[in-house]
């Protein structure tokens, strides 16, 4: 059987994902983004996401209504502050054999909210802790599944190839993982964009590395942090999004968020220098050119 997707939200993510599933022989019956309300279309985002739909063959939809229709699983690949909302928007349109595969970078409440009107129609909401970077995995990036449907979601995505694990049946209970663990991995970029900043501010930078590595023996600190500052000039804002949600978690379990709100502010500073559009076109395989970057901003 030739289980069919659909998409609501098709940046990286959804782009990735669309690619891999239909090189397993999957449809992708439509997607649609929020860009292509706009007013002209989304500008040069909207053209870009027009152009990577042609690209694989795949229609525009006009609206989250018409999503569902012929879709065996809709993936809602949206920002955190749009899961909720793409929910209620998406849900009362779906029918019962249905799934709606909630993948977004949200806290359980916002997770529990998008379920609402899903389940009412009758559907089955899955939610999806996605626990690696998209890109390189692709559709066989990492994810662990909850909710009721977990099982069934987990039956039709593992013959594509998809790395699911179903870590249980209440909603909430992935995200929860998700949301937990970034306190360790965001709080990780952020640290080192303040550090090697400021290494790099007094002429230490080299020197610092150095003795990280003998602090942590085993890791190549340097190419770690190249990695992960890359990731956060391209994404500091979708991060910093996401530790507001982890912030929001956290105090939903009666814990403190000091250090992912403190983790937030840092990727928000990123997003608001422009990181993303200095870098986008050039992105340094090393770390000076990012923390020169930063300094520079900060200097500004």
């Amino acid at each position: 059987m030739t289980t069919t997707f659909a998409f609501i939200g098709f940046g990286e993510a959804g782009q990735y994902l669309s690619r891999g599933l239909q090189g397993e022989g999957a449809v992708v019956s439509g997607a649609y983004d929020i860009l292509f309300d706009a007013p002209d279309g989304g500008g040069a985002k909207g053209a870009a996401v027009r152009t990577a739909l042609e690209e694989r063959g795949i229609p525009a939809v006009a609206s989250p209504a018409d999503i569902a229709a012929g879709a065996d699983i809709v993936i809602s690949a949206v920002t955190a502050k749009q899961v909720a909302a793409t929910g209620d928007a998406t849900g009362p349109h779906m029918k019962p054999g249905q799934i709606f595969l909630d993948i977004n970078s949200a806290s359980p409440g916002a997770k529990r909210e998008a379920s609402v009107s899903v389940n009412a129609a009758g559907a089955d909401y899955v939610e999806a802790a996605v626990m690696s970077n998209v890109p390189p995995h692709g559709h066989r990036v990492p994810m662990f599944l909850a909710g009721t449907a977990a099982d069934k979601a987990a039956a039709l995505m593992t013959p594509l190839g998809m790395d699911v694990e179903v870590v249980g049946t209440e909603i909430g209970q992935a995200s929860s993982i998700k949301m937990i663990r970034s306190v360790m991995v965001k709080g990780l970029e952020a640290l080192l964009v303040e550090s090697l900043t400021a290494a790099h501010r007094a002429g230490v930078e080299d020197k610092v590395i150095e003795s990280l590595g003998e602090s942590f023996p085993g890791l190549d600190w340097r190419g770690k942090a190249g990695y992960h500052l890359g990731r956060v000039a391209l994404h500091a804002a979708r991060r910093a999004d996401e530790m507001e949600e982890v912030s929001e978690t956290l105090r939903d379990i009666g814990v403190p968020p000091t250090m992912a709100e403190a983790t937030a502010k840092q990727l928000r500073m990123c997003a608001d220098m422009g990181l993303r559009e200095m870098f986008i076109d050039d992105l340094p395989e090393e770390i000076t050119p990012f923390v020169a970057a930063v300094s520079a901003k900060h200097s500004s």
